[in-house]
């Protein structure tokens, strides 16, 4: 149901930058209000607080498996465990193995709409699975001094996730060249 754009965007809800954290869903109604407005899941309430700890959970289990991904290395066993638990609740689920590839499971019939959080988090999890098993999925951590999103490269020399940190870092680069070649007098 969901694609890769979904499970970056809900991976990317927490940024842990040298100038401090940002959290997107830091609290129930909070995590809510970002749940409808970017995957257009709506429920009549707001989260309750376990609710908001398992998303939280699978997005910092996420966050771990793509990052070991990127470096790599092998994915932890309990961020593989949560997340292949969470895909596992939906009728069709995705798993994903130690050797980074993602198998298929039936176990009855599923809407492509996800009707309870359930669904939504088992959805989520299928997207972050199929994302870390792609192969081909062109990755990477924004280059940027200061910032840590994860992002898909559109072309292979693709440094930064946007536009602004690529401008940021040029301008910066380019005020050390001028002040220290200013310095010699």
């Amino acid at each position: 149901m969901f694609d890769s754009g979904a499970a970056l965007a809900f991976v990317n809800t927490r940024r842990d930058r040298p100038s401090g954290r940002i959290e997107s869903l830091g609290d129930p109604a909070a995590a809510s209000a970002w749940l409808e407005h970017e995957l257009g899941y709506q429920q009549a309430r707001a989260l309750e607080k376990a609710e908001h700890a398992r998303l939280l959970a699978l997005r910092d289990s996420a966050q771990r498996l793509l990052r070991a991904r990127l470096a790599g290395s092998a994915p932890a066993p309990d961020d593989l465990l949560l997340l292949n638990q969470s895909s596992a609740a939906a009728p069709r689920s995705d798993q994903l193995g130690e050797d980074w590839r993602a198998s298929l499971r039936f176990s009855g019939s599923g809407s492509a709409n996800p009707r309870d959080l359930t669904e939504l988090f088992a959805a989520l999890a299928s997207a972050i699975i199929s994302l870390a098993a792609d192969s081909s999925a062109n990755l990477a951590e924004c280059g940027a001094d200061d910032c840590v999103v994860l992002f898909l490269r559109t072309d292979p020399r693709q440094r930064w996730h946007s536009q602004r940190c690529g401008n940021r870092m040029r301008a910066a680069r380019s005020y050390a060249k001028h002040r220290s070649g200013g310095a010699r007098g």
